[in-house]
């Protein structure tokens, strides 16, 4: 499961756009088009875009209502992957600390209203509510301002590295409708106004149904409706692939090949772009969730350097994603570059480890010689009573899982063991095995870990927002990007820093220096970036596991012209913020 939102850097300091590069445009009356990022949803009629627990955020289908300002292919960060959309040029001033957003004209919202600067203005209002700021657009030092067809972004600092968030995720209101979201960002939108090419046609509980938006700036969209329907598994959603109920998921699906492209490879396809690091959250807030041990960062290590990614990789992605081999969590080997020249943070994790068992646990080296018995031992931590450590072969004998029944099996401090569940939505079928495998595989390493199932996406998410008492541990998807500073900026400052309970200065201090610094300037950026791998990997607030697929599985038998590896034109996942642009490059068959 990788359901996240997109975000990458353009590292250009402006763009002129000349033309909307948009698809077919002119033809009508392809078929419905059925479409899921995720499972296990709880609809409910709410199409807040500002709310992480409406059902337009939870499905990703924010995009085609609430547009964003520019459309980046995270996969491209070149200016050819830039496109414009509801701004037609942007440039920087100020020293990067002013956009100047040039705003298209002849726009009319689906409720046939005209759409202007002050929309956009508004919006931006909006997101300088902390409680709405989703995607952490940076703070800003003013209001925007308004001079004939501009608007003028002020932020407090420069912006290089967070056009993606800034222009990319910040989905635009109605005015009016913008000033209620800044004054209450959990409003109930049940009928979302948006410049979009598509506008709700009905709802129910297990099937959204939209239609095309008579007013679109872009042309009549390729299709005649697009249908969100609530799936409760991933097993579900294959299923419905197969009987073509489903066109398009953004989820896990088992055997994908074997279940579902073979039965028919004409029509049926799947393509799995490395795009995010998939990390183990660990609930730093106070009283760690009801934890205990995590809040200790040797513990902390110990956990990360005692999983079995090679096991998680090929059992519980089916091989469609890669185990993570690098402690500071970049996405690689796509941002290799930005690793330490002198080799410290390559390949520091294992990828190729078996599952440990009661008998033989087989300890992780750090590239210092520690292992996972030293790093807990040199911390106090008494070792198993009924354990054996042969320093030679390098292998931890256990008597036994550690697993509540037995203390004498378990790591100990202070009169506490190291306890804690990882807690994820059983309908997310990977991440669930995944959580089970890491129980089995750190429970004979000494530590007692359980794990905790959230019934579906929207109990998981809403206890990762609103419940910090709610979860230990928890399994989550990272928000990817072509550089480093995107994943770093939500882990450690951002959306993630904030539901973890993470702060740290040193952290904040290097991402502004991030933030100000020329991406050409490489003498001056590495080191900063390097920095932050450097606090990733010695203070371990999220244990990176692997590298996230940006799921993708989809049917040409209605439409083409889908993004894949011949034509990977952008992130393919059926989510925002590309879920608009995808949508109108596609032409239906006849």
């Amino acid at each position: 499961m990788n359901w996240r939102p997109v975000t990458a850097l353009l590292g250009v300091a402006a763009l002129l756009f000349t033309a909307c590069q948009q698809g077919n445009n002119t033809v009508t009356g392809g078929k419905a088009l059925i479409a899921e990022p995720t499972t296990g949803v709880t609809f409910s009629q709410d199409f807040n875009p500002y709310d992480s627990n409406s059902v337009s955020s939870s499905m990703g289908t924010r995009s085609i209502v609430n547009e964003p300002l520019v459309e980046f292919d995270e996969l491209d960060p070149t200016a050819a992957g830039t496109h414009p959309w509801l701004a037609t040029a942007f440039q920087f001033a100020n020293g990067g600390k002013d956009i100047q957003l040039t705003i298209r004209q002849n726009v009319k919202f689906n409720d046939g209203s005209s759409f202007g600067p002050a929309d956009v203005a508004a919006t931006y209002k909006v997101v300088a509510n902390p409680k709405a700021n989703l995607f952490g657009v940076p703070d800003q030092a003013s209001d925007p301002t308004i001079s004939g067809n501009t608007v003028t972004l002020h932020f407090t600092t420069p912006q290089y590295t967070s056009l993606f968030t800034i222009l990319g995720k910040t989905y635009v209101l109605k005015e009016s409708v913008a000033k209620q979201v800044a004054a209450n960002p959990t409003l109930t939108i049940a009928n979302p106004i948006g410049t979009g090419p598509f506008m709700l046609s009905s709802y129910s509980s297990s099937l959204i149904k939209w239609k095309p938006n008579p007013n679109y700036w872009g042309g009549t969209p390729p299709e005649s409706e697009i249908d969100t329907p609530a799936i409760a598994t991933n097993a579900a959603a294959s299923d419905a692939l197969i009987s073509g109920q489903l066109d398009w998921a953004g989820n896990d699906i088992p055997n994908v090949y074997e279940n579902y492209v073979n039965l028919n490879p004409q029509t049926n396809h799947a393509w799995f772009a490395s795009g995010s690091t998939v990390t183990l959250y660990f609930n730093l807030n106070p009283g760690n969730g009801g934890a205990t041990g995590i809040g200790d960062v040797a513990v902390r290590k110990a956990v990360s350097y005692g999983i079995d990614r090679n096991a998680l990789a090929l059992l519980g992605e089916s091989g469609y994603e890669r185990a993570a081999s690098s402690s500071s969590a970049l996405i690689l080997p796509n941002q290799k570059a930005f690793l330490p020249s002198d080799g410290s943070l390559v390949g520091d994790l294992s990828t190729t480890g078996n599952v440990p068992d009661a008998a033989a646990a087989k300890a992780q080296k750090l590239p210092a010689g520690m292992d996972v018995y030293e790093i807990l031992k040199s911390a106090g931590w008494a070792p198993p009573a009924t354990s054996h450590y042969d320093t030679a072969a390098g292998t931890f004998k256990s008597g036994g899982n550690c697993d509540g029944s037995n203390t004498a099996n378990c790591w100990t401090k202070g009169g506490q063991i190291i306890k804690f569940s990882v807690y994820d939505p059983v309908p997310f079928s990977d991440y669930w095995e995944n959580a089970a495998l890491i129980s089995q595989e750190l429970q004979p390493l000494g530590m007692d870990v359980t794990t905790k199932p959230a019934q579906g996406y929207s109990d998981w998410n809403t206890t990762l927002t609103s419940n910090p008492a709610g979860w230990q541990t928890m399994i989550h998807w990272g928000n990817g990007g072509s550089i480093p500073y995107i994943q770093y900026y939500d882990w450690f400052q951002g959306t993630a820093a904030k539901q973890v309970g993470y702060s740290n200065a040193d952290t904040a201090a290097a991402l502004t220096a991030y933030a100000s610094t020329d991406p050409n300037d490489t003498a001056t950026l590495y080191p900063i970036v390097q920095k932050l791998e450097k606090i990733m990997s010695t203070d371990v607030p999220y244990a990176p596991l692997l590298y996230g697929a940006d799921w993708n599985v989809f049917s040409s038998a209605k439409y083409t012209g889908w993004p894949n590896q011949s034509h990977p034109y952008m992130n393919p996942s059926p989510s925002d913020p590309q879920m608009v642009y995808i949508v109108m490059q596609l032409k239906p068959l006849s």
